[in-house]
């Protein structure tokens, strides 16, 4: 049983081109529109892009879960803090764990981000990333960096990037492998007040790119609806959001046609 579901992570691996250590998308917001969501700013910017920390005006919290294919060991946990300053900026703490007992990967991380100006912010993190693989093989661990960009050029554009990793910090000593860096690069226009459409290209340097677009339709003051599609391989994506008060509902799913749904809720609250 047990090499069965190591067997079942690896294949998972392959298809969907996973690097054996990956930066995690967390929020279902962001999972109902493909994850183009490189330009958003919430609680969840500390999974995206950290420069979006430094729009947020309150003390937000946020839990999440995925189970992806609805097979438990494939499964993406976490929870993220955010806590903006007067003249600091937004400090964030977020934790992520993927996977089971056999296999795992857990990532500890400390954000920052800051407004520049009206239409610009900046962001970085500092991440601690640990690998477990049962059967003797052990753990490992490293420190990466992230750092970010956000921009508003013109009135309801927003440009965003977001680079992982740029310091390749090594997952292991055996055939000096690297953790990946990824590259994001998205923009999002606001339609109107009930239409907000984003779209990014995400590229590892040692894979092929995947193009990720989606849809949020903001139907009346507490309903959101959410759709999106990703190339490499190609997914659709849907989700709806609830929001009441100073609480936020998010569930959403991403359907692939050989291995079926990935449904995902989140849960943030604002402290306002």
């Amino acid at each position: 049983m047990k090499q069965f579901i190591l067997l079942i992570s690896f294949c998972f691996f392959s298809i969907f081109q996973v690097r054996a250590i990956d930066n995690y998308e967390l929020g279902a917001r962001s999972g109902g529109v493909a994850n183009a969501s490189v330009t958003y700013s919430d609680v969840w910017s500390s999974f995206h892009n950290q420069a979006g920390l430094g729009m947020l005006k309150d003390i937000s919290a946020g839990v999440y879960i995925e189970n992806r294919f609805l097979i438990s060991d494939l499964s993406i946990k976490g929870f993220a803090v955010a806590v903006p300053t007067d003249k600091l900026g937004t400090f964030a703490l977020n934790y992520t764990m993927y996977g089971g007992s056999l296999y795992n990967e857990k990532k500890a991380g400390i954000g920052y981000g800051k407004k520049l100006g009206e239409k610009f912010s900046a962001g970085i993190q500092l991440d601690y990333i640990s690998t477990y693989i049962a059967e003797d093989y052990g753990s490992r661990s490293a420190f990466a960096v992230e750092l970010g960009l956000l921009a508003e050029p013109i009135k309801n554009l927003k440009l965003g990037a977001h680079i992982f990793n740029p310091n390749r910090a090594k997952a292991a000593e055996y055939a000096d492998e690297r953790i990946p860096i990824i590259l994001k690069f998205g923009a999002s226009y606001q339609f109107s007040e009930k239409i907000l459409f984003s779209a990014e290209e995400e590229k590892d340097v040692d894979q092929d790119g995947v193009f990720k677009a989606g849809l949020e339709y903001h139907v009346m003051e507490v309903l959101f609806l959410r759709a999106g599609i990703a190339s490499n391989p190609t997914l659709s994506t849907f989700g709806f959001g609830l929001k009441f008060n100073q609480f936020t509902v998010d569930m959403a799913s991403s359907w692939y046609q050989d291995l079926g749904f990935s449904p995902q809720f989140s849960l943030a609250y604002s402290f306002k």
